[in-house]
């Protein structure tokens, strides 16, 4: 009698609005997709959810993405709508939620971790320091980092609650569409000096300070991914408004 309500994520809206202008005629082959700043202001949006639908779009073969000249609607888009194979949360999404999460994790962690587990901290991000930009994305000492955090609180579901985030990140293919376009190489000294950031709060038994170290970390790692997306797209748009995982829900109101 009744049917299942699906609660639909924002870049889904997005991305069906600018589907459905391109199904109808409105936005032609080959033309060039409106600046991501043009979006932003027309959709009221962020610029995470602006990114995550482009992704989705290009992905169900509606736009390309033309390097040096930015997005532009595919030459032959589909002729209907193939969004429905693109799910599950988008890339921002997902760093919403593990803003959310592995902020109290770091707190609860700073009271309960080991010695020994601080040491394994400090060499986990020794050798990512030292990882080619192949080893980056997958199973690495990132991952092993973020894990042994969550381990060290001796609450097993939030152990498995991060590595089914890192199970994500490698495996669903906005992800791994994103993943496949950064410079991994222009963002990993920051990223080495946050995590040190991270066990220094830790060591020093600080959850407040840890709490904000690894959410300071996980929102500068979102903007930084969009920064990295801009520029290898060439948009000529300054990266303005670069707005940290922290101000999204405000812009996405």
């Amino acid at each position: 009698m009744y049917k299942l309500v699906e609660q639909t994520p924002r870049y889904r809206l997005v991305a069906q609005q600018i589907a459905d202008l391109i199904l109808e005629g409105n936005l032609r082959p080959k033309e060039k997709m409106p600046a991501e700043r043009e979006l932003v202001e027309s959709l009221g949006v962020s610029r995470a959810t602006v990114r995550e639908a482009l992704i989705a779009l290009e992905i169900a073969g509606f736009v390309e993405n033309r390097f040096g000249a930015g997005m532009a609607v595919s030459a032959n888009p589909p002729v209907k709508n193939t969004l429905a194979k693109v799910s599950g949360p988008g890339p921002f999404e997902l760093l919403d939620a593990r803003l959310l999460v592995e902020g109290e994790i770091a707190a609860l962690a700073a009271e309960r971790i080991s010695k020994e587990e601080i040491e394994t901290l400090k060499s986990l991000t020794k050798s990512m320091s030292e990882e080619g930009e192949s080893e980056f994305w997958g199973e690495n000492a990132d991952e092993r980092f973020h894990v042994t955090i969550a381990r060290s609180t001796g609450n097993l579901a939030l152990e498995l609650t991060i590595r089914d985030f890192w199970r994500q990140r490698v495996s669903m293919p906005m992800w791994i569409k994103m993943h496949n376009r950064v410079n991994v190489s222009s963002m990993k000294d920051a990223l080495v000096l946050e995590h040190e950031e991270i066990i220094n709060a830790l060591e020093c038994r600080n959850p407040e300070g840890a709490r904000t170290a690894m959410r300071r970390h996980i929102s500068q790692f979102g903007s930084q991914l969009l920064d990295a997306w801009a520029a290898i797209e060439d948009t000529s748009e300054k990266s303005v408004d670069s707005p940290g995982i922290l101000l999204r829900r405000e812009l996405d109101r």
